[in-house]
């Protein structure tokens, strides 16, 4: 009948409705459920392959996880926070051995081809770092993280990025090759910047380790009775820095068991060689002429020539440099043994008009109260000592410690000039070797 084929045909509509509504109502939740999670996952893999750099978006917050999220949620977090490990574990270094492993789907090959690049290397250690682990013991991991977070965050924001952490010892660079290729007149500007960040990175790591005094302000959370409160509560930490530029070979070094991704080049090791050498020079900082010509002039103008050598395994002689950071009239403190060095050159001073200085010049300049004026006189010291006039070298130099007596630069060139008797070596080529690693 009419009646009920119109009930059969609104039974039908309503069943068809329903099957429709439920069928869109499963595919949103298996879309927002299995699908969505797993785009997601499969985005955030192919953005790491494209840009294994890449800053991924924040974790969720645990709470939410364990709150009952599903399977998916939880494997596309565990993706995120792997994703991070990576980041961290292998660095800036690291960048490409990611992304040819993401973006490959064959077998994992840690191994990838080394690249040349352009690169400014700075190198610190933490002084008396022996003496610091065996009073420390368990909170030396504390006291070292502590030194690594303050190190990392400047070098960090001035554009850089940690490569090795060495126990006592860290391995920093900036590259340059990216700011190589930018177009116009503005890449060297972009260089001559990145030189002065990664310089003043240095200097604020250096000025926040002296604000922050000795050892139990770097060890927030140890144990109050911890054994080496008694005896290394006053404990001075101090770092030593190199900066140098050059080229370096970027790739893996190890094996399939174990890889790190690092830099291969002798302008490593020179970064090195500099730190080592500050404990000589008795300076924090000291820097490579390589690295001081890529700074721009203003900041040039603050350094200062500390000597001329060859380092370990190089022939190749290089002025080396100290950023003065205080001002000259700040060094009035003089350091141990100035006043017995003084009197040495003064016993084994000749008369200064035969060395060739003018007294009355050299007076008026230190009096001038003009840095660059002031400055003049030490560069004067220098250069005699250079040419091998040892005899005006130590009347200028004597002269200036007398004005600045707390100056370390020229207290260390002055003693290495009485070492050799205030006369230049037989055969003086304007530079000497430096032995020690």
């Amino acid at each position: 009948t009419q009646n009920t084929a119109m009930h059969s045909f609104i039974m039908t509509v309503f069943v068809t409705v329903l099957l429709a509504t439920l069928s869109m109502l499963f595919s949103r939740d298996a879309y927002n459920i299995m699908i969505r999670p797993i785009e997601k996952m499969k985005h955030t893999v192919q953005q790491l392959s494209e840009n294994p750099l890449l800053h991924l978006e924040k974790l969720k917050n645990q709470k939410n996880i364990d709150s009952g999220e599903s399977e998916t949620d939880m494997l596309e977090q565990a993706i995120t926070k792997m994703a991070r490990l990576l980041q961290i574990g292998f660095g800036s270094a690291g960048a490409e051995i990611i992304a040819n492993n993401l973006s490959d789907g064959g077998e994992l090959n840690p191994m990838v081809p080394g690249s040349k690049i352009d690169a400014i290397f700075g190198f610190c250690d933490i002084r008396e770092f022996t003496f610091a682990t065996e009073g420390l013991q368990e909170d030396v991991m504390l006291f070292v993280n502590k030194i690594a977070e303050i190190t990392h965050k400047y070098v960090v924001k001035s554009g850089g990025a940690p490569n090795k952490n060495i126990g006592d010892a860290f391995l920093l660079v900036w590259k340059l090759t990216d700011t190589a290729s930018v177009a116009g007149g503005g890449g060297g500007d972009l260089k001559k910047d990145l030189y002065d960040s990664a310089l003043y990175s240095f200097l604020r790591i250096i000025h926040e380790i002296k604000q922050m005094g000795n050892l139990s302000a770097f060890l927030d959370g140890a144990d109050e009775n911890a054994p080496w409160r008694s005896t290394l509560e006053d404990f001075k930490v101090n770092m030593g820095f190199g900066l140098h530029t050059g080229w370096a070979i970027e790739g893996s070094i190890g094996s399939q068991v174990k890889v790190d991704a690092s830099y291969l080049s002798p302008h490593v090791n020179l970064a090195s060689r500099l730190e080592a050498a500050t404990k000589q020079f008795r300076v924090p900082l000291l820097m490579s002429e390589a690295f001081v010509k890529g700074l721009t002039g203003s900041t040039q103008s603050n350094c200062r020539r500390v000597d001329s050598v060859t380092f370990k395994g190089s022939s190749e002689p290089m002025h080396i440099f100290h950023y003065d950071a205080e001002p000259f009239d700040a060094l009035v403190k003089p350091h141990e043994g100035l006043e017995e060095l003084l009197e040495e050159c003064d016993a084994q001073r000749c008369d200064a008009e035969r060395a060739g200085v003018d007294l009355a010049e050299v007076s008026s300049l230190l009096a001038s109260h003009k840095v660059a004026l002031a400055r003049q006189v030490y560069e004067m010291g220098f250069l005699s000592y250079m040419d091998g006039n040892w005899e005006k070298s130590t009347i200028i130099l004597s002269l200036w410690l007398k004005a600045f007596p707390g100056d370390q630069v020229a207290h260390v060139l002055l003693e290495r000039i009485r070492g050799c008797g205030f006369k230049a070596p037989e055969g003086w080529m304007g530079y000497h070797a430096l032995t020690e690693k």
